[in-house]
C-alpha cells in the first residue's frame, strides 16, 4: 500500500510545474484573446457581411484548396523520398539525407523570389502550389525517416516469411508503424500553408493571410481583420483535431526487440538509377536551382553590395532569433513536461499553442502591437519582437520537450525517487540531462523558424532595426532582385546551420524527425 501511494505521489505534477504551465498557456493565448476582443467590437451586421460575401467565400475556398493540395503532394513526395533513402543502398546516402532536408532552411518567399527572378511571369495559384510543396516536403521526409529508423524489423521478417510482396509489406507492416509520424509532418505542412504570407503575397494569390494583411494595411480595420483571422484559427483547430483523431486510430505493431535495419529491397543498378533520378529531381528544384540563381545574381553584383549593412542585418537576425528561441524554450518546458506526463492541462496547453503556431505573423503583429502600445517601454523594442517569435514557434519547442521527456526511462526516475531525491532534484539531475539533446533540437527549430519570419518582423521591429528577411523583402517586393539577392543568400546559408545540426548525417536516430 505504501509503495502504491508513493507511486501516485510521484506521478502527480508539482505545483510549480502546474503554475509555470498555466503562465505559458495564458501567455500563448494572448493573440487569441486579442482576436476575440476585436471581433466582439464589430457589429453583427458587419460580421455577417464579412463572413458571407462572395469574396470571402472565394478566399476561403482558395485557402482550403491550396492547403489540401500542398499537404497531399508534399506528403506523397516526402514519404517516397524517406522510403527510398531508408531502403535503397544508395551511394553517399548520409549526404543525400542531409541535402533532402536542407530546403527547410529556405523560406517560402526566398523560393518564390528565386523562381520569379528566373522565370518572368511566375505567379498565380499553380506557382504557389509549386513553391509551397518544395518548402513543406522536408517536414514529411524528416518525420517519416525518423519513424522508419524506429520501425520493428521483426515484423518485416514475418511478412517476408509469409510471402508478402513489397507493396503488401508497405501497406500492412510499414504504414501502421509510420502513420503517426507522417500525420505529424502533414500537420506541420498544412499549418505552414495556412500561415504563409511571403510566397502568396509575391505570387498574388488571395488567401486568408493576404486578405487579413490587405484589410489592415488598406483601412486599419482591425475588427474585420480579426474576424478573418478567427476563421483561420477555426480551420487550424480543425486540422489539428483531424491529426489527433488519426493518431488515436493508429495501431502500432510493437515487439520487445527494437532492431533498426534496412529493408531487403531490390538494389539492382536500374533501381538505384531511378531512385537517384527522383531524389536528384527534387534536389534540383528545391535546392540547386534556387541557390544557383541567388549565387548568380550575387556574383554579378558583388561590387555594389553594402557589406556593412549586410553584416548588421545578419547580427540583428541572429540576436532577435536567439532571444526568441530562449523565451520559447522557457515557456515550452513546463507545458511539454506536463504533456509528456499525460496531464490534461498539458494537453490543453499544447493544443492552444499549436493553434497559435498556425496564426499568420501579421495577426501576431496586430495582437502584440496592441499589447505593447499599452506598455511604453515594451513598444518598439527588441524584446517584443523576440516575444512574438517565441509565441509563433513555441509549438516546435513544446513538441521537442514532450518527445524528449517522454523518452526518459521511467525506471531511472523511480530509482532516483527511491534514493530519496525530491521531484525537483530528480528533474534537474535525471530528466533534464537525458532530455538535453532533444531540448537543443527544439531550440534550434525555433531559431530556424524565427530567422525566416517576415510579417511579424515587419510590424514589430524597432525603428532602424533590419533583419535579413526584412531587407530582402524591401527590395524584392519592388522587384529590385539584384539588391535583394545577397540578403536572401546569406539568410539561407545561416539557416542551413541549425538545419544541419537538427538532422546531422552522423545521427542515426533521426532526432530532428522525432522532435519536429
Amino acid at each position: 500500500m505504501g509503495q502504491d501511494s508513493w507511486a501516485k505521489r510521484q506521478s502527480r505534477p508539482s505545483i510549480t510545474l502546474i503554475a509555470a504551465s498555466l503562465i505559458a498557456f495564458l501567455t500563448a493565448s494572448l493573440p487569441l484573446f486579442y482576436l476575440f476582443r476585436r471581433a466582439i467590437d464589430a457589429e453583427v451586421s458587419e460580421i455577417s457581411l464579412i463572413l458571407f460575401r462572395s469574396k470571402t467565400l472565394e478566399i476561403l475556398a482558395t485557402t482550403l484548396g491550396l492547403t489540401i493540395a500542398v499537404t497531399a503532394l508534399s506528403t506523397l513526395i516526402g514519404i517516397a523520398l524517406a522510403w527510398t533513402l531508408f531502403n535503397i543502398d544508395l551511394p553517399f546516402k548520409s549526404t543525400l539525407q542531409a541535402l533532402v532536408i536542407l530546403p527547410v532552411a529556405i523560406p517560402s518567399y526566398v523560393f518564390t523570389y528565386s523562381w520569379i527572378s528566373l522565370i518572368p511571369g511566375f505567379k498565380g495559384l499553380w506557382a504557389a502550389l509549386f513553391v509551397l510543396v518544395l518548402a513543406t516536403t522536408p517536414f514529411i521526409t524528416l518525420t517519416t525517416l525518423a519513424a522508419l529508423r524506429r520501425s520493428d524489423w521483426s515484423t518485416y521478417e514475418v511478412a517476408q516469411t509469409l510471402g508478402l510482396n513489397g507493396l503488401q509489406i508497405f501497406v500492412r507492416v510499414t504504414w501502421p508503424q509510420i502513420k503517426n509520424s507522417v500525420a505529424a509532418g502533414s500537420l506541420l505542412s498544412a499549418l505552414y500553408v495556412l500561415s504563409d504570407f511571403g510566397a502568396i503575397s509575391l505570387l498574388g494569390v488571395d488567401t486568408l493571410t493576404r486578405a487579413i494583411e490587405n484589410i489592415y494595411r488598406g483601412s486599419f480595420d482591425r475588427s474585420s481583420a480579426s474576424i478573418l483571422a478567427l476563421i483561420l484559427v477555426a480551420i487550424s483547430a480543425l486540422v489539428i483535431r483531424l491529426e489527433e483523431r488519426s493518431r488515436q486510430r493508429l495501431h502500432i505493431i510493437k515487439s520487445s526487440n527494437r532492431i533498426i535495419k534496412r529493408a531487403k529491397t531490390n538494389d539492382k543498378f536500374k533501381v538505384k538509377l531511378i531512385a537517384l533520378f527522383g531524389i536528384g529531381s527534387y534536389l534540383a528544384l528545391g535546392l540547386v536551382i534556387p541557390l544557383f540563381q541567388l549565387l548568380s545574381i550575387f556574383l554579378a553584383n558583388s561590387t555594389s553590395i553594402n557589406y556593412s549593412l549586410l553584416f548588421k542585418a545578419s547580427i540583428s537576425t541572429l540576436i532577435a532569433a536567439c532571444l526568441g528561441a530562449l523565451i520559447a524554450l522557457a515557456l515550452a518546458l513546463p507545458v511539454g513536461v506536463l504533456s509528456a506526463q499525460g496531464s490534461r492541462l498539458g494537453r490543453v496547453s499544447d493544443k492552444a499553442i499549436l493553434i497559435v503556431h498556425a496564426l499568420p505573423g501579421i495577426v501576431m503583429g496586430l495582437a502584440l502591437v496592441s499589447f505593447g502600445s499599452s506598455i511604453g517601454w515594451l513598444y518598439q523594442s527588441l524584446l517584443l519582437l523576440s516575444f512574438a517569435y517565441a509565441l509563433l514557434f513555441m509549438a516546435k519547442a513544446v513538441g521537442s520537450v514532450r518527445s524528449s521527456v517522454g523518452r526518459v526511462p521511467k525506471n531511472l526516475i523511480e530509482i532516483s525517487a527511491t534514493l530519496g531525491l525530491p521531484k525537483s532534484a530528480t528533474f534537474r539531475r535525471v530528466v533534464i540531462p537525458l532530455a538535453t539533446p532533444g531540448l537543443l533540437s527544439g531550440t534550434l527549430l525555433v531559431l530556424l523558424a524565427a530567422m525566416k519570419e517576415l510579417p511579424a518582423t515587419l510590424m514589430l521591429k524597432p525603428i532602424g532595426f533590419e533583419t535579413l528577411a526584412t531587407q530582402m523583402w524591401s527590395y524584392s517586393s519592388i522587384f529590385r532582385f539584384n539588391e535583394a539577392a545577397p540578403y536572401a543568400l546569406l539568410l539561407v546559408l545561416i539557416a542551413a546551420i541549425p538545419t544541419f545540426l537538427i538532422n546531422r548525417p552522423d545521427k542515426g536516430d533521426g532526432i530532428g524527425g522525432d522532435q519536429i
